[in-house]
């Protein structure tokens, strides 16, 4: 697991009025004198899961950068208020056109990791999820996708290392 980034980049104007902010408190937060707002950077939430079915896991390739042409889980981020059951439903039938079935007890993986930039990190809530209808195919920001057999999963060039640990959970997992 990566480290944290011991003092990320600030924010330095308020989203909500532009106005400078102050210097970031012990928290990191830093307060709009204006609005009176204080800001933080926090990782962004993403969902992202694992598919099994007849014994091969579906994988998708990145069409787009960070990691592009690289592994990748189907999944996205977030909206704000979003639940994340919700948020991994949609992003699904965004990704690869497919409806799937999964709750929160199905959450295996919480992973923080780097996500573009150094001090960008997003927070992967990782699922086992299971498929229900649809036919996958590569849409949205996914260039391609793949039922990889489990003697395949070491060899695949992931983007990030927590997807394959999901992946090995997922298999062991049955």
């Amino acid at each position: 697991m990566p480290s944290v980034s011991p003092e990320p980049e600030p924010f330095r104007y308020c989203p909500v009025d532009g106005a400078p902010l102050d210097d970031p408190d012990k928290e990191g937060g830093s307060r709009c004198g204006v609005c009176g707002r204080s800001w933080y950077r926090n990782s962004s939430p993403v969902v992202g899961c694992v598919i099994v079915r007849d014994g091969k896991v579906l994988v998708t390739v990145r069409g787009v950068d960070p990691h592009k042409g690289k592994v990748d889980l189907p999944g996205g981020f977030l909206l704000n208020g979003e639940d994340p059951i919700d948020g991994l439903k949609r992003e699904i039938r965004e990704e690869i056109g497919i409806e799937i079935d999964a709750g929160v007890s199905d959450c295996v993986q919480m992973a923080p990791h780097v996500y573009a930039h150094e001090d960008d990190y997003n927070l992967a809530l990782g699922f086992i999820a299971r498929y229900v209808s649809g036919e996958p195919k590569a849409a949205d920001d996914v260039a391609e996708l793949e039922w990889v057999s489990p003697d395949q999963v070491e060899a695949l060039d992931f983007a990030w290392e927590h997807d394959r640990e999901l992946v090995r959970k997922a298999l062991a997992h049955g």
